[in-house]
């Protein structure tokens, strides 16, 4: 029996074992291969006539039962000897594998044996293998071994006399991790339904989707792909590319939106000449296709053959359904996932992005009748290792990877969501996925923009007055979920397709078949809160004054943008935890730095001056882009401090030399491959840090307030004991002064000599006066002032400096990193300054204390001309008392616990007298109910504290002393 013979008799058993929920193949016997990612028992093995092996029982073992090389056997120098245990495993795709082996090695005398594998071109020399340690127990360790597709036999041979051998199993999933008695992965419980089409609809959906068809929303993008369809087949007729050049990519994105448009038509209308025609480009195209090591070509054209295969599957001949299948095999296994999908992790990188997810998804479920094993390794993967990462990173209703980065990857979740769903398989995901897009709604700006957060591309050619967009981030889930929030964005953004970017010609194929014109877009404005708190893993608070459709450069909204940033993810996300960003009329407290630029600023990367292009992983990206330097944190710079061979900016540590692979690795469960978690580790704690309160209020929707405070002493490593930061925005209700943000810190340093530094960067030259720092923002349409005073450190201990300018944009130590955008034309806020803040008298422990005030940098007439300054900032004032800190500023008061830990028992502060009362935020109190009265006056109020606010707010009526007690309705006088 041929290789391929014995395979398709194979795969006509599965079915059979899926409803039979088989967990072992004991009960098949050694005669019908064993399949991957089921265990198998030890003695269900075929033995050698003589191989001395023998059966054990013993309570460790799973049924009881093992094999054990003969106590006696003194061990062999090479293996081939009659002494064989074999297993024959049926291997979907040829790849590398891993063997998992459960061994009892009871000494060093009787810790290995040898171990080969054979398939029909011949078997693999022995090597002996051993688990990493000895201890007389069970054990699991794996090796790996590249193996062919078809049937292959496992030989255990012995090594060592004593060694026991319970369970052994192949896997294809590279995070699986065997434990206990070993669990199989299995084949996915979840399976394709009989009959087509099934890949992204089904006959009950077609009705539906033919509806809509001349709908409004819908005609633009059918419109547009039959434009792009006639112009690809007239250059394309036979769907024949032209001969790729050496070293170079003949793929061309149009012929397959021809061929998707083609397939469509036959799926909604049954135009058999324009479905015949599909399946013909396709084929064509298959045979002619070259790449480069461009993955996403790869999966575009795995995915339109899955299209083709699943929506024209009538008109396609046995021997065209077999080429297409034969070529995803060919083409697969050279995207940076692999084929099987093993490489790359699941949580971050493009192994979280539509390769698996949607690309071999999509292969597998149309393929799934003719060759089934597609479908089981990437379902396979996807359940075991890519829903639980995300039901964790969901849970932050906001994306890890940030502003850029985290709506493609998003975007593969809802894919893979929309894929199951519409195979009748309902949700596979967290309904918290819906919420994930709102980061990105509260994180917009009015001119357009979106506050920074992570790896930012779109900077690098979007013009001033675009509206930067992705829509198919928020059509996908808006339909999923019927919301009309966000229909409302994509409808927005689809309003403003002239001074958008991220319309993709290829994209047009989702308005058809995800698009829901029965949904009602939110009226606007947007009727949501202006403050929204981002949990766990996230820990991130955005606080607004208001919302503004498209774009409005001279909105008066202000917005912030507060992190704590528990989990550090890696791969797109910056050491920025504790960092904030503030913004009205213009970024006026921001992130700095480039993500994709180029080493000078009039060269072409690549020519003969030398330029070169600066990217992901650049001296520019790891020694100051992704760094705390960076950004609105702190820095406690230790001199001997070393970060992973880059530069030693003071900042926070690289959690790990690696990106976490899967979700166990991130929680600092061991991975598997113990090369992958190296000593080279740093740190293996990703979480670093945690919110410790958090409140807005006293109206939900229009907060006056809005709080966070955090614990950030994780992320730096042992240079510090604590590092604390409490941030508060208020919103002033004043359209000429509309918010203040207070940032209070406490940082505790190993050493007392180490430097603590509070970091401020600007787009423009600040000015400083004493303690107070001046920014504006002007030219290109804006218009906005910040105004930050320093409290703490007191002034005579207080030193300010300003850091930038031409040669020292990006300075770290004493280099610049220099970087220069790649578009004369860009919206890059790399900036050119900072303010470093630091006590002039060096001491273990130090708090800072900052007020920042935004309002308008100049007066303009109707017309825009300047006609006079804008308004200065509001007084502000400290308020120093034995237990707090804190400041007034307008009608509000703000204070935080000295040592920023919570208040136990009792507090007094003095407010100045106050025209109208004054609004007071008293935070850091331990949770209980606090009584609230002012000294020589009997009156009390009682307020309950909740645990996750540790706050009271009240209104002072009158100036003088006011005394905080917990529990207690005494007054001091």
């Amino acid at each position: 029996m041929s290789i391929r013979t014995r395979c398709g008799a194979r795969a006509k058993l599965l079915p059979l074992l899926i409803s039979a929920g088989l967990a072992s193949h004991a009960a098949l016997g050694a005669s019908i291969p064993f399949q991957t990612e089921f265990m198998i028992e030890a003695e269900d093995g075929t033995k050698s006539a003589s191989s001395g092996w023998l059966e054990k029982t013993g309570a460790g073992a799973s049924n009881q039962r093992f094999m054990q090389a003969p106590p006696e056997y003194k061990g062999a120098q090479e293996a081939g000897t009659p002494g064989e245990l074999s297993y024959q495993v049926l291997i979907p795709a040829a790849g590398t594998y891993k063997i998992w082996l459960r061994m009892l090695a009871t000494s060093a005398t009787s810790n290995s044996l040898f171990l080969a594998v054979e398939d029909d071109m011949g078997s693999s020399a022995f090597s002996a293998t051993r688990p990493p340690k000895v201890d007389g127990d069970w054990k699991w360790f794996y090796v790996e071994r590249v193996l062919k597709a078809g049937v292959n036999t496992i030989k255990l041979d012995r090594h060592m006399g004593g060694a026991g051998i319970d369970r052994l199993m192949v896997s294809s999933l590279p995070a699986f991790v065997a434990s206990g008695m070993g669990t199989s992965p299995g084949i996915p419980a979840i399976v394709p339904p009989a009959g087509h089409p099934r890949l992204f609809a089904r006959n009950s959906d077609l009705d539906r989707l033919r509806s809509q068809m001349a709908h409004p929303e819908i005609k633009p993008a059918w419109e547009r792909m039959e434009k792009i369809a006639g112009d690809a087949i007239k250059v394309y007729p036979e769907g024949n590319l032209p001969l790729a050049e050496a070293g170079k990519s003949n793929y061309k994105k149009e012929l397959l939106v021809a061929i998707k448009r083609r397939a469509l038509d036959y799926l909604l209308y049954g135009n058999q000449m324009n479905g015949a025609l599909a399946v013909t480009l396709m084929e064509n195209n298959l045979k002619t296709v070259r790449f480069t090591a461009d993955t996403r070509e790869k999966g575009d054209t795995i995915l339109t053959s899955a299209m083709v295969y699943d929506w024209c599957y009538p008109l396609m001949t046995a021997a065209q359904r077999t080429y297409f299948i034969e070529r995803f095999k060919t083409i697969a296994p050279t995207m940076e996932i692999g084929y099987p999908p093993i490489k790359q992790g699941s949580l971050v990188g493009h192994g979280s992005e539509a390769q698996l997810m949607r690309d071999q998804l999509s292969a597998g479920v149309a393929f799934y009748d003719e060759d089934p094993t597609i479908y089981q390794i990437v379902a396979g993967r996807f359940f075991a290792e890519f829903i639980e990462a995300r039901h964790f990173s969901y849970q932050a209703q906001s994306h890890h990877q940030g502003l850029s980065y985290g709506p493609v990857r998003y975007m593969a979740d809802l894919y893979a969501a929309w894929i199951f769903r519409r195979m009748g398989a309902g949700d596979v995901f967290d309904p918290l996925q819906q919420m994930t897009p709102y980061h990105w709604l509260y994180m917009r700006r009015p001119d357009g923009q979106m506050m920074r957060d992570g790896d930012i591309y779109q900077s690098a050619y979007m013009r001033y007055g675009q509206y930067w967009s992705e829509p198919i981030a928020y059509l996908l889930p808006a339909s999923y979920y019927n919301d009309p929030v966000l229909k409302q964005e994509l409808a927005q953004q689809l309003s403003l397709v002239e001074q958008t970017t991220g319309f993709s010609v290829e994209d047009d194929i989702w308005y058809h078949l995800f698009g829901n014109t029965q949904l009602i877009p939110q009226t606007s404005p947007k009727n949501l809160p202006l403050t929204k708190y981002f949990p766990d893993p996230a820990g991130i608070m955005v606080a607004r004054t208001g919302w503004e459709n498209g774009v409005k450069l001279d909105s008066g909204t202000a917005i912030a943008s507060m992190k704590i940033g528990n989990v550090q993810y890696r791969n797109h996300q910056h050491l920025d935890a504790g960092q904030f960003q503030f913004y009205y009329k213009g970024s006026l407290a921001s992130a700095s730095g480039i993500y994709s630029g180029k080493s000078t600023a009039n060269g072409v990367p690549g020519s003969a001056d030398g330029t070169t292009s600066l990217e992901y992983g650049s001296t520019h990206d790891k020694n100051y882009y992704k760094r705390t330097i960076a950004h609105n944190a702190l820095l406690v710079l230790d001199p001997s401090e070393e970060f992973l061979g880059s530069a030693n900016d003071g900042g926070q540590r690289w959690v790990s030399k690696y990106e976490p692979f899967s979700l166990p690795e991130l929680l600092n469960l061991p991975h598997p491959d113990t090369q992958y978690n190296s000593d080279q580790r740093v740190d293996n704690s990703s979480v670093v840090a945690s919110v410790l309160r958090h409140q807005f209020g006293p109206d939900a929707v229009k907060p006056e307030f809005s709080y966070l405070k955090g614990d950030l002493t994780n992320a730096y490593t042992s240079k510090v004991s604590e590092v604390k930061r409490s941030f508060v925005f208020l919103n002033l209700n004043d359209p000429d002064h509309p918010a203040a943000l207070i940032v209070f810190d406490k940082l505790t340093s190993s050493n007392s000599a180490f430097t603590k530094t509070w970091l401020l960067h600007t787009q423009a030259e600040p000015q400083i006066t004493g303690d107070t720092v001046t920014v504006l923002r002007t030219g290109n349409g804006y218009n906005g002032k910040l105004v930050n005073r320093t409290l703490l450190p007191a002034a005579d201990n207080t030193a300010i400096v300003k850091v930038g300018g031409p040669g020292r944009e990006y300075l770290v130590g004493d280099t610049n990193y220099a970087i220069f955008p790649n578009h004369q034309l860009n919206t890059e806020e790399a900036g050119s300054w900072r303010v470093e803040v630091s006590p002039k008298t060096k001491a273990g422990a130090d708090t800072f204390l900052n007020v920042m005030q935004v309002m308008d940098a100049k007066v303009l007439n109707m017309n825009g001309t300047v006609v006079g300054e804008g308004p200065p900032p509001f007084a502000t004032a400290a308020i120093v008392s034995e237990q707090m800190s804190g400041v007034t500023l307008k009608d509000r008061a703000v204070l935080f616990a000295k040592d920023g830990a919570d208040i136990t028992d009792t507090a007094s502060f003095v407010l100045p007298p106050s025209p109208g009362g004054m609004k007071v935020l008293v935070t850091d109190l331990t949770p209980g109910i606090w009584t609230i009265g002012k000294a020589g006056d009997s009156a009390t109020v009682q307020y309950e504290v909740q645990p996750d606010e540790g706050t009271v707010y009240f209104v002072a009526s009158t100036g003088g002393t006011y005394v905080l007690q917990r529990g207690s309705a005494t007054v001091l006088h």
